[in-house]
This record gives structure tokens, C-alpha cells and sequence, in this order.
């Protein structure tokens, strides 16, 4: 069995400054259902919408705006049932590989 999504719900304005989320990129997603494969760890912050995530051998999540989301490596179902607009980070970046 994979590992478990994470969800820290409602973070406070100090953890949000402490990981540094409003300096991730953004995503915007649509409604429907699709299957993530994560090659790393990844952060996702919500900003807006909601959605219910599950690893394929694991329980499913819902999570919503102001929640983060820790998700394992491996194949992750999102399924959208508001448009999600979330700041994201995968473990598999450092912020050095984005220094010119």
C-alpha cells in the first residue's frame, strides 16, 4: 500500500509564510477526473475550489480552499468538483534549479 495523502486544513498565515507557498508556481484546473503520476513529494496549497484525491491503493481526501495537501509519489486521482486554483511545490525541484 502507498502512503497516505496529508492534509493540513486551514493553515495559519505563519506556516503559509514558513514553507514559503506564495512563492510556488499556480495551477488552475478545470472540473473533472484525472490521474496524477507524481515522480516526488508534492505541496499543494488551495486557494480556491475543491477536490477529492486518492492514491489508486489508498483512501480518499477532500480537500478545499485553505487547505494543504501533502501528496506521496506515485499515482494520484484528482477529481475536481470546483474549478481548483492551488500554489504547488514537488520535492523533485530545488529552488537552486530555477536560478539563471
Amino acid at each position: 500500500m502507498s502512503e497516505a495523502i496529508l492534509v493540513e486544513r486551514q493553515i495559519s498565515a505563519a506556516r503559509l509564510s514558513e514553507l514559503g507557498v506564495h512563492g510556488w508556481p499556480t495551477w488552475k484546473d478545470g472540473m473533472g477526473t484525472r490521474l496524477l503520476d507524481y515522480d516526488a513529494v508534492e505541496k499543494s496549497y488551495l486557494l480556491d475550489g475543491s477536490a477529492t484525491l486518492s492514491m489508486l491503493d489508498g483512501l480518499a481526501v477532500t480537500v478545499e480552499k485553505g487547505d494543504l495537501v501533502i501528496i506521496p509519489a506515485g499515482k494520484c486521482r484528482w477529481v475536481v468538483h470546483q474549478q481548483v486554483r492551488r500554489h504547488y511545490r514537488s520535492d523533485a525541484l530545488t529552488p537552486a534549479c530555477c536560478i539563471i
